[in-house]
């Protein structure tokens, strides 16, 4: 049998291939990993300050992106002995707030956008919330229990 490609260009023939393989990898990598660290800037509604309906915010993904967002009302079985209606910054609950429990490595008063929930701001602490966790607040119970369990890219808003 006769080979297609003599000479040289059989022998390069598999470095060729390879790097061909290697290429494919690599945009493979790139298409199908999550976004790291970065920054855009976005219309979102609301401001890093609250004060407005919609303004154009510097988003920046939090962390590896994707978060394990549960949620929790200010009730007995979702806060035990804790349930007093004041957070672990000590910030009175009131109706429409829009907290998070995050872990104790990211500083009360951080500002984050979480999709389904909205704006939010660290103001509470939990037991369970380690490493890519988060904890929304919802006025009910019903209402947190309706939430579930969700992988979500969470932003922290600059």
């Amino acid at each position: 049998m006769t080979p297609l490609v003599k000479g040289k260009a059989a022998q390069a023939a598999p470095v060729v291939f390879c790097c061909f393989l290697i290429i494919i990898l690599l945009i493979a990598i790139k298409v199908f990993s999550p976004p790291g660290p970065g920054t855009v800037t976005l219309t979102v509604p609301g401001s890093s300050d609250f004060s407005s309906p919609s303004s154009e915010a510097r988003l920046r993904v939090l962390g590896s992106g994707f978060y394990t967002v549960t949620a929790y009302c200010p009730c007995e079985k979702c806060c035990g002995k804790w349930a007093d209606g004041i957070t672990a910054s000590g910030h009175k609950i009131q109706a429409k707030d829009l907290i998070v429990a995050a872990p104790p490595g990211m500083p009360f008063g951080t500002v984050l956008e979480i999709p389904g929930y909205g704006r939010c701001r660290v103001q509470d602490r939990g037991g369970a919330i380690k490493g890519n966790r988060l904890d929304v607040l919802f006025a009910t119970h019903q209402e947190a229990l309706n939430w579930g369990v969700q992988e979500l890219m969470v932003w922290e808003v600059e």
